[in-house]
């Protein structure tokens, strides 16, 4: 983000502020969809008001904007470690439905 000089009570424009501070969270960069799924979270309330000062101050429209940037360039910044984490959550997920599989056909095998 590039400095910009302030002279005695200039302030720069709100609108260059925010599409400055947004370019850093360009979704284009990230590479990513449209947000579509919903999640419920909670949240201390000093987060809050740090996601209430950022709305007020007209840097994102709302809390869920905030939070889902956020996530989403914490997420992408670490994007290898992430995709292997996937990657082994699923293959434990497809041990788990095997193993399932094995249990289900094991106990209908003592009933024959």
């Amino acid at each position: 983000m590039s400095k910009k000089k302030i002279v005695g009570d200039a302030v720069p424009n709100q609108e260059t502020l925010r599409d400055e501070l947004m370019g850093q969270f360009s979704r284009e960069r990230l590479g990513l969809k449209n947000r579509e799924i919903s999640v419920m979270t909670r949240m201390s309330p000093y987060i809050v008001e740090v996601l209430d000062a950022l709305v007020e101050l007209e840097v994102f429209k709302s809390r869920s904007e905030v939070v889902s940037t956020f996530m989403e360039q914490m997420i992408m910044d670490r994007k290898k470690l992430f995709d292997e984490i996937r990657t082994q959550a699923q293959d434990i997920n497809n041990k788990r439905e095997s193993a399932k599989r094995l249990a289900f056909h094991a106990m209908k095998s003592n009933k024959e």
